[in-house]
C-alpha cells in the first residue's frame, strides 16, 4: 500500500489543541508533563503500542493563533490592526464596552487608523498607521505616533514620541515623553521628558519621575515581588490564592471592586477624565480617602487567613499606603508630592527604575527571556543558535523559532514567530557571557538536577527512577544516557559543586577537593565515591541495561577524568575572582583520574560493572591510538588481576571435576 507524503513549508502552528478529557486525565497522571508537543507528543503519541495518535487540521482561508506572552500579544494585535482577521476587527464595533463614552464606536480610516468618536487630536500632531485610539483620549500638539493602540481616557501631552506601544485606560504621559515597543498599564503617569524603552512593562498605577530613562526590558509595579525561601507548586499557589479569596465572607472580592472604583477617582483626579464638574472631583477624591481607610482595615482582618502572611498580600494587590503616595506624586502637584515625601521615603521605591518623584518596584526576569518573550521586537544581531531535539516539532520562520501560535496558508498577515522555549540561552558566571549550550551539555545538567533533588529530598529509590525515567521519556533518551550523567553527577559530589549547579543544592558538595596526588587525598576521595556508590549504586544499576550500557558508562568515565566533551571546566585558578568559585572547583573529573584503576575496582566489587564489561571496554582500547590509552595504562594492573582471577578460578573448577571422576 503506498502512502502519499507532503512537505509543507508555508504552514504556522497555531499552537491550539482540541483533545479529549483523557489528555488531561494524562497530564494530571504525568506530573512532569509540561507541553503538549514536547512531552505529551514525545511520551505518549510516540508509543505505537498504545494506539494514540494527532490530527491536524488546516485552516485555508481563517485566521487563528493563541496569545501566551507579550511577543505574541503584540503580534495578533498587529494582524488585527491589519485586517487579516476580518470581520474581527476594531470598527465592527462588537465587542462590548461600557463606562462613561459608552459602547465601542471605532472608525477605520486609510492606513489601517482607527479612532473613537469621542478622541480628540491637535492638528499639528502626525498619526501614522496602524493605530488604535480609544474615545475620551486627547492628544495634544506636536505629537508623533504610530503602530500603537490607546485606551481610554488617555492623556498625552506635547511633542510625545510613540511607537509600538500599548497604552491601556487612563494613562498619562506628560510633555516630550518618548516610549517605544512599551506596555503602561492602566493609571500609569510618566512625567515629562522621560524615556520609556523597548520592553519595559510598567503595571497598573506606575509613577515615572521627570526626565528618567526607564532601562529595557524593566517589569515595574507598584506591588512587591513576593520573596519566598522555597519554590510552590502550582498547587499551593492555588491552594493559597483559594483560601485568600474565600476568606472573611467575600471581602477580597469587595476589596478588588473598591480598587477599581479608587482608581477611577484616582485617575479623574490626575485629569485623565476630562467630562468630570470641580463637585464630581472633590466627591470622588473624598470618597478615595474613605475607602482607602476601609481598606486598610479590610487588609488588617484578613492577614490572619492569607496564606503568605504579610508580605502574601503583594500577590493580590499594592498596599493602600504605596497607591496612596503614588496617586499624590502623579497629581504634579508640589504640596501633595512634599506631603508624601516622608512616606515614599519609608516605602523604598526603586528610584534607579522609576527615577526621582517616580512610585513602583522593579521585578526582575530571566535574562533569557528577556528578548524571547518580551513585547519588543527582538534585537537585530547574528546568534549563534545550537540545534534543540526538544524544538524539533517547532518550525523556524525568519530566524525565530515558531512558538506563539500562527495563520492558516495564505493568511500569514505580520504575525511574528516567537519562541516558546528557547534554548539558546546562555549560563552565566558572574558578569561574563557564554557561548549558549549544546544540547547534550543542557541533558548532562536537568539529569544532575533531578538526580540532586532525589537526593535533597531523600527520595525513595522507586521515586527517583520515576523521576529520571519521566526526563528519559520526556528527551527522548535512552536509559544509557541517564545513567552515564547519573554516575558523573555521584562522583561530582565528591567534589565542590560545578558552576552550573544552583545555590539549593550546593549545600550537598563536598567543601574541598582532595590532594588526589598524595595518598591521603587518594583514600579520602575513593572513601566519598565509595558512601554514595553505597547509597546510589542500586539505582544506577537499574538504568545499566546491557553489557552495552556498562561499556558506555566507562567510556564516560574516561571523559569525565579528562575532562572533554560536556565535562569541560575552565582552567583552574587561584579563585574564580567574578563567580567567587574555588579554584578546587574548576579541576572537576581530572582529579579521579588517579585513581582511576580503584574505581574500577569499586563498580566492579558494587557489581555495577561485569567482568565482561571491562573486558570489552580494555579489548576496544587496545585499537586505539596510544593517546587514548592512557586509562587503559592505568588499569594495566587490575585488568591482570582481572584475567588471574578468571583462570584460577578455571583451574579450582576443572580440578573438581577431576576429583568428581
Amino acid at each position: 500500500m503506498l502512502c502519499e507524503w507532503q512537505v509543507r513549508y508555508d504552514l504556522l502552528d497555531t499552537n491550539i489543541a482540541i483533545c479529549s478529557p483523557e489528555v488531561l486525565m494524562m497530564f494530571s497522571d504525568n506530573f512532569d508533563y509540561q507541553t503538549l508537543k514536547r512531552d505529551f507528543v514525545v511520551g505518549t503519541l510516540s508509543e505505537e503500542e498504545l494506539g494514540k495518535k494527532i490530527y491536524v487540521h488546516i485552516l485555508a482561508g481563517e485566521y487563528a493563533a493563541r496569545i501566551h506572552n507579550l511577543r505574541s500579544y503584540d503580534a495578533v494585535s498587529r494582524d488585527l490592526l491589519a485586517r487579516w482577521a476580518f470581520p474581527f476587527v476594531p470598527d465592527t464595533n462588537v465587542f462590548h464596552k461600557s463606562g462613561h463614552w459608552g459602547p465601542s464606536s471605532y472608525r477605520y480610516a486609510r492606513g489601517h487608523k482607527y479612532l473613537e468618536s469621542a478622541a480628540t487630536c491637535s492638528r499639528s500632531a502626525r498619526l501614522g498607521p496602524a493605530l488604535a485610539i480609544g474615545a475620551g483620549t486627547s492628544i495634544a500638539d506636536g505629537c508623533m505616533i504610530s503602530h500603537c493602540v490607546i485606551g481610554r481616557g488617555c492623556t498625552i501631552g506635547k511633542n510625545c514620541r510613540l511607537s509600538g506601544c500599548y497604552l491601556q485606560d487612563g494613562v498619562v504621559l506628560a510633555d516630550s515623553v518618548t516610549a517605544t515597543h512599551a506596555l503602561l498599564c492602566e493609571g500609569v503617569v510618566v512625567s515629562p521628558g522621560a524615556t520609556i524603552q523597548p520592553g519595559v512593562v510598567l503595571s497598573y498605577g506606575v509613577v515615572i519621575g521627570t526626565r528618567h530613562t526607564v532601562p529595557s526590558y524593566t517589569i515595574v509595579s507598584l506591588c512587591k515581588q513576593l520573596q519566598l525561601q522555597v519554590s510552590l507548586s502550582d498547587d499551593e499557589l492555588e491552594y493559597a490564592s483559594a483560601g485568600r479569596s474565600s476568606s472573611g465572607g467575600g471581602r477580597a472580592a469587595a476589596a478588588a471592586v473598591r480598587r477599581r472604583q479608587t482608581s477611577s477617582a484616582g485617575g479623574a483626579a490626575a485629569g485623565r477624565q476630562p467630562h468630570r464638574s470641580a463637585a464630581d472631583s472633590d466627591s470622588s477624591s473624598e470618597a478615595s480617602n474613605n475607602e482607602s481607610s476601609s481598606e486598610e482595615s479590610d487588609d488588617a482582618s484578613s492577614t490572619a487567613s492569607s496564606t503568605f502572611g504579610e508580605e502574601g498580600k503583594g500577590l493580590e494587590k499594592p498596599s493602600p499606603l504605596a497607591v496612596k503616595v503614588a496617586q499624590a506624586l502623579a497629581s504634579f502637584d508640589k504640596q501633595q508630592q512634599a506631603a508624601v515625601a516622608a512616606q515614599a521615603k519609608a516605602l523604598a521605591f526603586d528610584v534607579h527604575l522609576v527615577g526621582k518623584g517616580g512610585a513602583g518596584y522593579g521585578w526582575p526576569v530571566s535574562d533569557a527571556d528577556q528578548p524571547i518573550h518580551s513585547i519588543a521586537p527582538p534585537p537585530m544581531r547574528l546568534v549563534d543558535y545550537s540545534y534543540d531535539s526538544d524544538a524539533e516539532a517547532d518550525s523556524v520562520v525568519n530566524g525565530s523559532a515558531d512558538g506563539t501560535g500562527g495563520l492558516a496558508a495564505g493568511a500569514v498577515g505580520q504575525l511574528d514567530a516567537a519562541a516558546e522555549g528557547s534554548t539558546a540561552a546562555a549560563a552565566a558566571q558572574g558578569s561574563r557571557q557564554q557561548a549558549p549550550l549544546d544540547p547534550e551539555t543542557m541533558f548532562m545538567q536537568e539529569v544532575g538536577e533531578t538526580f540532586l533533588r532525589c537526593v535533597k529530598e531523600r527520595f525513595a529509590e522507586v521515586n527517583a527512577v520515576i523521576e529520571l525515567n519521566g526526563l528519559k521519556i520526556a528527551e527522548d533518551r535512552t536509559f544509557a544516557d541517564c545513567a552515564r550523567y547519573i554516575f558523573t553527577s555521584m562522583m561530582q559530589l565528591c567534589l565542590p559543586a560545578p558552576a552550573w549547579v544552583s545555590s539549593e543544592y550546593r549545600p550537598l558538595f563536598s567543601v574541598d577537593a582532595p590532594d588526589s596526588s598524595t595518598k591521603e587525598g587518594k583514600l579520602t576521595l575513593l572513601a566519598r565515591f565509595k558512601q554514595q556508590l553505597t547509597e546510589w549504586g542500586t539505582l544506577l544499576r537499574r538504568f545499566l541495561k546491557s553489557e552495552d550500557d556498562q561499556v558506555e558508562l566507562l567510556l564516560t568515565l574516561e571523559e569525565y577524568c579528562s575532562n572533554e566533551g560536556v565535562f569541560e571546566v575552565d582552567e583552574p585558578a587561584d579563585e574564580d575572582s567574578e563567580t567567587n568559585i574555588p579554584a578546587a572547583a574548576t579541576v572537576g573529573g581530572a582529579a579521579f583520574a588517579p585513581v582511576f584503576a580503584n574505581l574500577l575496582q569499586l563498580l566492579y566489587d558494587n557489581e555495577v560493572i561485569e567482568e565482561a564489561a571491562i573486558t570489552s571496554w580494555a579489548a576496544e582500547k587496545e585499537h586505539a591510538d596510544e593517546s587514548e590509552k592512557l586509562f587503559l595504562q592505568k588499569s594495566a594492573a587490575f585488568l591482570e588481576w582481572l584475567k588471574t582471577a578468571d583462570e584460577e578460578e578455571g583451574e579450582d573448577s576443572s580440578d573438581e571435576n577431576d576429583s568428581e571422576r
